[in-house]
């Protein structure tokens, strides 16, 4: 979804709808939302200043085990729950 509405603002609807089939073509394992995840989202939530999708995403780093690259620096307080590795910030 990010990668979709971010494609579509900065480069068109044509540009979504080539780069998101080209992002299922990389080795990434999808996740399903369910239930659990959603009350690990919504706790995530609660305790720190995160957008709803980036709660999401800091519940499924935490469930996965994964680490959570990213550049944006509201994951910064999440560092003592899961493995963040930082790109440049915006």
């Amino acid at each position: 979804m990010e990668l979709a509405y971010i494609l579509e603002q900065e480069q068109g609807e044509a540009s979504a709808r080539e780069g998101v089939p080209q992002l299922k073509q990389l080795p990434v394992q999808v996740v399903e939302s369910d239930a659990p995840l959603g009350l690990a989202a919504a706790k995530s939530k609660a305790g720190h200043k995160l957008s709803v999708a980036d709660a999401w995403i800091a519940a499924a780093a935490e469930r996965l085990g994964a680490a959570l690259i990213h550049k944006d620096p509201e994951f910064e307080p999440l560092e003592a729950l899961i493995r963040l590795r930082a790109l440049p910030f915006k």
